[in-house]
């Protein structure tokens, strides 16, 4: 009878420790968007346009917390250059990004590439409104 419950001991404790979390996937995908993100280019209509002038200095940054920041351009050929700062909350859930500017809006993002050094991201709603196909932009970045 001891040699039973030690062999059900064991057994319960190989399935305890054996058993894994899916709670941490959503948490390391978090962390691959994590950082500051560097735009490289803006794709239309099949169109890769690099980013020029001023556009060089143009970034998002995610931050640990879910808040985050993008820094734009007030004109892009402008010199100096003039930069407006936007802060955000966001959210990922699996290949979308929910980011959400107080008194702008909310614009969910489709993440269509994310590796370490890599991120292209599409908008493809705002306030629940999908953009048309044919407006979307594809903003590449590069940490």
């Amino acid at each position: 009878m001891k040699k039973l419950n030690l062999l059900l001991g064991i057994l319960i404790a190989i399935m305890l420790f054996s058993c894994s979390s899916d709670d941490d996937s959503n948490e390391s995908n978090q962390d691959e968007l994590i950082g500051i993100w560097n735009l490289v280019s803006v794709e239309n209509q099949g169109n890769d346009i690099t980013a020029v002038d001023c556009q060089i200095e143009q970034n998002i940054i995610f931050t640990a917390n879910n808040t985050g920041t993008e820094k734009a351009p007030e004109e892009i050929t402008q010199t100096p250059c003039d930069f407006f700062t936007v802060p955000f909350n966001w959210t990922r859930n699996g290949n979308e990004i929910i980011v959400v500017v107080d008194q702008e809006g909310t614009f969910l993002n489709e993440i269509l590439l994310i590796t370490e050094n890599t991120l292209e991201i599409v908008v493809t709603e705002i306030d629940g409104v999908a953009v048309p196909q044919n407006e979307q932009e594809i903003f590449k970045y590069e940490k």
